[in-house]
């Protein structure tokens, strides 16, 4: 059975990075639908009900943090994944506190969002939790935004 995913990105290039990402896993991962702000995402995810939410940390009209408060109401089964070009721990306290279940770093993407995935894909199977996941991988900093692929 796919895993269901929605992505949501005011930047459409990391959204078109998250999408190639996932359809190169091996197994799987179907994105279901793409939205550029907090509200359309969450107008979105009531609607197809993913199994997982990829968002942004800070977006227009409602940030990651405040969707994933929301969506922690509403569906609580849905797993989301924060991601940020902030990389300070401050970010990933608010990761943290808003409920999300991954942060990722939009500098390591290409290394760090399937592991993470991957990691929610077990926990939701085995019927676990455990503390918010940390980045995987490779920790070069990246100098633009977006980031490339590998960069």
């Amino acid at each position: 059975m796919p895993v269901t995913i929605v992505v949501v990105d005011d930047a459409p290039d990391y959204r078109l990075i998250v999408r190639s990402l996932l359809e190169s896993a091996p197994e799987t991962l179907t994105v279901v639908g793409e939205a550029a702000d907090g509200e359309e995402a969450l107008a979105l995810v009531l609607r197809v009900r993913p199994d997982i939410v990829v968002t942004d940390l800070v977006m227009p009209r409602l940030d990651g943090v405040e969707l994933t408060r929301r969506l922690r109401q509403e569906l609580p089964q849905t797993r989301i994944i924060l991601m940020s070009s902030y990389t300070e721990d401050a970010y990933r306290l608010l990761a943290s506190d808003s409920g999300a279940d991954a942060f990722v770093s939009k500098q390591v993407i290409v290394s760090s969002l399937l592991p993470a995935i991957h990691d929610l894909i077990r926990r939701r199977l085995s019927g676990g939790s455990g503390p918010l996941p940390g980045e995987t991988g490779d920790e070069r900093p990246c100098r633009q935004d977006p980031c490339p692929p590998g960069g």
